[in-house]
């Protein structure tokens, strides 16, 4: 069973897919679903301050609120973050701090042509790095 679910996620139809297992998985077990997006990791150069940041901040949380929020219903216990950060360790950071069970993310390739050979930099990372299980998910 699962208590906490983090969805890696980034703002594109072939992040879809992951989103709505997320919160079916989440749903189906009571889990808290935590979403997590990860800003250009250029932008840590830039002080919390920062008014170019504070403003990518905002209308990234828009964007959630726009586009993510009316998929959830009042059973999601859901919490969404994002930061500027190397998306993959971030990830198994957020994952480790948060005690996630699972981590849902996408594999960008069709579930038919699946092959570990083909997984991305950033899903190698999370599956060589992560504290819980991984569960890819194709667009």
């Amino acid at each position: 069973m699962f208590k906490r679910i983090l969805v890696a996620f980034k703002f594109t139809p072939a992040s879809r897919p992951v989103l709505e297992k997320g919160i079916e998985i989440a749903r189906d077990h009571g889990a808290e679903l935590h979403i997590f997006h990860a800003l250009d990791y250029r932008l840590k150069a830039l002080e919390c301050s920062d008014p170019k940041l504070q403003e990518i901040n905002k209308e990234t949380k828009d964007r959630f609120e726009t586009e993510v929020k009316p998929l959830l219903d009042e059973s999601n216990r859901v919490t969404f973050g994002c930061l500027p950060a190397d998306p993959a360790l971030e990830t198994c950071k957020i994952a480790k701090h948060q005690k996630s069970d699972l981590i849902i993310l996408g594999s960008h390739q069709e579930a038919e042509k699946m092959n570990l050979g083909r997984v991305d930099y950033v899903g190698m990372t999370i599956l060589e790095k992560a504290s819980c299980p991984i569960m890819l998910v194709p667009s």
